[in-house]
């Protein structure tokens, strides 16, 4: 058993689909943020498995793994205390802002002052373009969790592909757990209809491990920037998708197809790139 633990599919697909799943039918009557903890839980328990409990010295992938859990959490408790809209969007942005700041200024401190602009303006344009779109699906389950689904697959594989096989294992472990909350809906369909329209804030998950996986990528490993563009244009592409069915299988599998042939489609470019540049 604790070898097939230690096995990437497993720690990154299996255990967080089965956890999110389990979880988010179970919790379904109890809380509209059922799938939430379904997420975080499943979460926890892949980067437990993909890190272990140490966290010193503190890189930046621990620091992303720290902010995702405590977003997940956030997500989960607060959206009652911020239960108004004027405060739900700058909690989402501020979040984001202390995110990058406590992740990247290391790195962005050694950068000369063009560099750090051009990363600041394109950090700061990721980040609401992701909450701007996320926001569009936080209504509906099916596009909600189907551009979460396919938004961080498209940065897992990528982020694999540039050569970073630690945050292409982290997103893709958040997008097997999607998949799990996108199943649990289409088996169960949702606790409370529409309920996370007026909790825009439960989206922040969905913002920001895209956000940090992705810019940790760029800077970290060998992903181009430009790889994040069409990927961030996932959930509009989501939100474009006519929801008139009945059938929430037919719903979810509409929902999902645009996201995951962006993602497949860059995924499958970022390694063709990086399969020329090392000459193989």
């Amino acid at each position: 058993m604790e070898s097939l633990l230690h096995r990437p599919e497993i720690q990154s697909a299996v255990l967080p689909f089965v956890i999110a799943l389990g979880i988010s039918l179970g919790l379904r009557k109890l809380t509209v943020t059922a799938w939430l903890w379904g997420l975080f839980a499943a979460f926890a328990a892949s980067a437990l498995l993909i890190n272990g409990l140490t966290l010193t010295p503190l890189t930046g992938t621990r620091k992303i793994i720290l902010l995702i859990g405590a977003a997940l959490l956030s997500a989960a408790l607060l959206p009652g205390v911020l239960s108004k809209l004027s405060l739900q969007r700058p909690f989402i942005g501020l979040f984001c802002l202390f995110a990058l700041g406590w992740v990247f200024w290391v790195v962005v401190a050694r950068m000369q002052s063009t560099q750090v602009a051009m990363f600041t303006a394109g950090a700061l344009a990721l980040a609401l373009t992701l909450q701007l779109s996320f926001e569009r699906v936080a209504a509906d389950p099916a596009r909600l969790h189907a551009a979460g689904l396919s938004l961080l697959l498209g940065v897992g594989l990528s982020a694999a592909a540039a050569a970073s096989a630690l945050l292409g294992q982290l997103a893709l472990t958040l997008a097997a757990a999607s998949g799990g909350t996108l199943l649990a809906w289409v088996i169960a369909g949702a606790a409370s209809g529409g309920a996370t329209a007026k909790r825009p804030s439960v989206t922040l998950p969905y913002v920001l491990a895209p956000l940090l996986l992705g810019v940790a990528s760029v800077l970290f490993a060998r992903l181009p920037w430009y790889a994040l563009i069409p990927l961030a244009c996932i959930p509009l592409a989501t939100s474009l998708v006519p929801d008139k069915t009945e059938s929430r299988f037919v719903r979810a599998l509409l929902a999902s197809l645009p996201g995951l042939v962006i993602a497949l489609a860059v995924a499958f470019w970022v390694w063709q790139s990086s399969s020329s540049d090392s000459g193989y």
